[in-house]
Parts: structure tokens; sequence; C-alpha cells
């Protein structure tokens, strides 16, 4: 980053200015908005932050800040939309966003009048779309900028099907532990059904739009990875997250310090069942439509490595597991195991660092913040368009 006189003075005015007119917007008071800028500006400017005030400053090309990312179930997906959510908070984005919980249709594939009301801008199109759906090619590009980057990020399937049953308890759902289907393959008819219509067999490509009657047929599905390879800029891998990150920070034209991440909803190491080589091809075979999937796209992702340069990903993955390093040690104090289906939380050093309390906010938690930020805002721009718009003798 080139050198600039007086940048770190210049920096830290201008970020205070941002950010109080952006918070002082979306809080429902002054009180709120002095509170949580308090908290923002305590810590130390990151370098990404200072870079974006060269592009300012200079005219460099600009970050991208549209994308859809297609979030597939148990795939360390919450990670990637925690990062994103994180992004699009910091730079005031606009969130496609659900009326309650954290679902936009599903098993029903995604339609714009989806979003909640109370949360939708004006023209009806999005700068990020992080949450889960079922993907619809139409529908999805309809509340999206045209420049939207489409990513998804896809998980080995023996492994993401032992992560669903133990998750969602399917055991439960189906009257057969998992262990039990693995000795009993005959009784796989028990486990056809979708858990609540949306989660069972190939979740990959359910989540990717692909209809469960075409699950047989060989030409439909070759026809269903063309289309989701025509149409998404990258399809990350989860087993390489951080090789993926460095190539979505690429594509996004983002500074690495954006991706930093801690593991969201990930279960500990002893909330899972290790299978052996055997079981993983049995499981893979039950899964065969994303079997095809997954090995489709893993060829695509060394391939997006080579191009991107083997020296140059490994001096960026260093770094990149630097940044983590740096941000366990700033925010967590400990790891809690015992969440829902042993899945990790973190105890924070410091709850009033900005960072650290997003970085380790649970999805559910995030959405709501989002909801409430998204909601003031549109509110206050609404209500200064409406004054805009009519004659100022309504008004007084």
């Amino acid at each position: 980053m080139r050198q600039m006189v007086g940048r770190p003075l210049l920096a830290a005015i201008l970020m205070v200015c941002l950010t109080l007119s952006f918070f002082y917007t979306v809080f429902n008071s002054e009180s709120e908005a002095g509170e949580f800028v308090e908290r923002v500006t305590q810590q130390p400017l990151l370098a990404s932050e200072l870079e974006d005030l060269e592009q300012i400053l200079t005219g460099l090309k600009p970050k991208r800040t549209n994308i859809f990312f297609l979030k597939a179930h148990k795939c360390a997906s919450s990670t990637i939309q925690n990062i994103l959510m994180r992004f699009g908070l910091a730079h005031a984005l606009s969130f496609v966003l659900p009326p309650q919980t954290n679902y936009l249709g599903n098993p029903q594939p995604f339609r714009a009048d989806m979003i909640d009301e109370k949360c939708a801008t004006l023209d009806g199109k999005y700068n990020i779309f992080a949450h889960h759906t079922r993907y619809d090619t139409d529908q999805v590009r309809s509340v999206m900028f045209e420049n939207a980057a489409f990513v998804t990020v896809l998980r080995h399937p023996a492994d993401l099907y032992e992560s669903i049953f133990s998750y969602y308890s399917l055991n439960t759902f189906y009257s057969i532990s998992f262990k039990e289907l693995l000795k009993s393959p005959e009784k796989l008819k028990n486990v056809e059904a979708r858990y609540a219509k949306k989660l069972g067999l190939n979740q990959m490509s359910f989540d990717l739009g692909l209809p469960e009657e075409d699950f047989t047929s060989t030409e439909k599905v070759g026809k269903f990875i063309k289309k989701i390879d025509t149409e998404f800029d990258l399809v990350m891998i989860s087993e390489w997250m951080e090789a993926s990150l460095v190539l979505l920070a690429d594509l996004m034209n983002w500074p690495l310090d954006y991706v930093m991440f801690l593991k969201i909803n990930a279960r500990s190491p002893e909330a899972v069942y290790k299978m052996s080589s055997e079981e993983r091809r049995t499981v893979s075979r039950w899964n065969s439509v994303d079997h095809k999937l997954y090995t489709y796209f893993l060829n695509k992702f060394k391939q997006r490595i080579r191009d991107y340069g083997e020296e140059r990903m490994l001096r960026d993955i260093k770094k990149l597991l630097s940044l983590n390093s740096k941000l366990r040690f700033r925010c967590v104090e400990s790891v809690n195991s015992k969440g829902f289906s042993g899945t990790q939380s973190y105890n924070l050093r410091n709850g009033s660092d900005w960072l650290c309390f997003y970085a380790a906010r649970t999805e559910l938690e995030f959405t709501e913040d989002l909801r409430t930020f998204q909601f003031n805002s549109v509110k206050v721009i609404n209500k200064l368009k409406h004054l805009l718009h009519q004659n100022v003798t309504e008004f007084v």
C-alpha cells in the first residue's frame, strides 16, 4: 500500500465521520448510536480500513460489494456467511432477509416475495444474499444487482450426510441411527423421505435447485452440474477453507483481513462419527448426485488454484492463517463445546470489541441484528423520500 502524508490521522477522522453517519441513521436513538460507535472506534484501524480510505482518496478500483452466496447445509457455510454479514454491516450494505428465522423458502425455491417487507429496499435490489434458500436462478437474479458475484460452497458428500444426520437428530425422524444404517444398507429406503421436506440425501444438489425427481436421470444431473458451473463465479470447497477464502477475496477484490474468521456452528471433534474408508464410499454411493457434483467442482477448484498460482496461494494462505491466529488471540478467552448438537461457541476476552463480537456471533443472533439495522435504515430513508416527493404544505 502506498504511503500517504498524515494518513493515520486522516484515516481516523474519516472513519469516525463515516461510522457516525451510518450508525446515527440505523439506530433508534443518539445514545444507542454513541455507545455502538464508541465500541467500534476503541480498536486500532485495520489495514483494510486504511485501504478503503485510500480508494476513496486516490480513485483506485473499488472492492466488489454485491454477492449472492448459496448457503448449502452443513458445508461450513455459517463461517462464510459470518464473513459476508460482517462485511455488509461494516459497509452499510443491504441484505436479502427473511421475516423471521434464517430461511427464505426451502423446500420451496426462492421467490422475491419471501423477503421481509419491513426490510425491503425501495428498488427491490440488494447487495448481499447470504441466508438459507433453495436456488432459483431467475428469482435470485431479480433481487440482485447485475454485477453481483454468485458463489457457493461444497463438502465431501459422506461427511456432509453424517453431519446432517447428527446435527438434526435424524435418527429420531427415521427411527434408525447412522451407525445402524451403515450396518444395514438395505434399510436405505427408510431415509428416502426428506426431513421437514428439505433435509436428506443429495442435500447440496437439492439446495442448488435440482428437483428430487431428476436425481435418477444421468442426463438431467449432467445438465444441472453444467448449469451451476455456468451461473456461479466461484464454488468453494469446505475441506480447503483457507484456499477457498483466498479465492473469494480475489474474486471480490478484498484484502485478506476481510475473510479472516472464527469457525461458526462447527461441531466439536468428539461429536463427529469417524467413518472408515469403506463406510465413506458407501455413504457417497447413497448420495451419488452430490458425489458427481462434488467431484466435478473439486477438479475445477484445483484448476482455479493453479490459475491463481501455487506459490502465491501458499503465501496468501500463510497470511490468512496468521490473521486468524491473531483474531483468535485477540478475541477468544475459551471455547464452549456444549452448544446445539455439540457445536462450539466462544467466550470472548472483550465483548465490546466490535470485530470479536460479530466474528463470534451466532447466525440467528446476527440475523436479528441485521433485521433491526436494516428496518431502521429503511424507515429513515423512506421518510426522507416521502418528504422529497411530497408538497411541503403537507408537513406544516
